[in-house]
């Protein structure tokens, strides 16, 4: 994918460098030769554009991220398709995701990680009202911008709690180590998942690691049905009473 740089796509957006891959697509740096200024493009992998069931996911995922507009999510700001290609064009965010602070810092100050969760929620309630259900929150997904503000992004996996499934039943898409236990067990999500990975993320940011490690993602989502959250206290004893009575509300497994 690295000779599409210079590519411009549907004669507008000139993409400039990879700043990302994943299983479903390759974000590029771009610029708007429109407005002149540089954006995010997410582009479809060729090979999953000619599934159909993929290629509506992420039409989906374009169309649920531009109903969305609020400080602590990115924008959406364009949709189309270039030669077959299927892309997205987000705000562009300069800045690194949460999960690379967390990597280069380890356990973060109580109060930023605090104010950290508070943003993300923010977030988080902003799809929840337009009854978007993230589905994948995690730190890779969380941008923090030159300002140090919070923004969610990559609501791929998202759905409408109000549309009927496209995934297969028992099929876990979100990332293991944040994933709820109802969504590990392949059952239906609501907003409640969202919260669930929000409280494993503040776990994360205050502890500096994940709460579950095991050999397999499968081994991890077990524990997240089956084992207790390990205390955050005992790892962090600065923290208060209260936050980590948050997290464990957070965390349970009953949704």
């Amino acid at each position: 994918m690295a000779s599409l740089s210079g590519t411009v796509l549907s004669g507008r957006y000139r993409l400039e460098h990879k700043l990302g891959s994943g299983g479903m697509s390759t974000v590029y740096l771009a610029q708007d030769e429109v407005l002149d200024r540089p954006v995010a493009v997410k582009l479809l992998h060729r090979e999953i554009s000619e599934e159909a069931d993929q290629l509506e996911r992420f039409r989906r995922e374009a169309r649920a991220a531009a109903r969305l507009s609020h400080p602590n999510l990115v924008s959406v700001i364009d949709a189309g398709e270039d030669e077959g290609r299927p892309f997205i064009v987000f705000e562009y965010v300069e800045g690194d995701t949460l999960k690379k602070k967390i990597q280069q810092e380890g356990e973060l100050a109580v109060d930023e990680a605090i104010a950290y969760a508070i943003e993300i929620g923010r977030g988080l309630i902003a799809a929840h009202a337009r009854k978007l259900v993230h589905r994948d929150v995690k730190p890779q997904n969380v941008l923090i911008d030159r300002d140090g503000r919070a923004k969610v992004t990559d609501f791929g996996i998202a759905r409408s709690m109000e549309a009927e499934g496209m995934t297969a039943t028992g099929r876990v898409l979100g990332t293991t180590d944040y994933v709820s236990p109802e969504q590990a067990m392949g059952e239906d999500v609501d907003e409640r998942s969202d919260v669930y990975s929000l409280g494993i993320v503040l776990y994360e940011m205050l502890t500096g690691e994940v709460p579950f490690k095991a050999e397999t993602q499968v081994g991890v989502a077990m524990k997240h049905v089956n084992e207790p959250l390990p205390d955050v206290l005992a790892r962090r004893p600065e923290v208060s009473a209260a936050l980590a009575a948050v997290v464990d509300r957070a965390t349970t497994k009953d949704p």
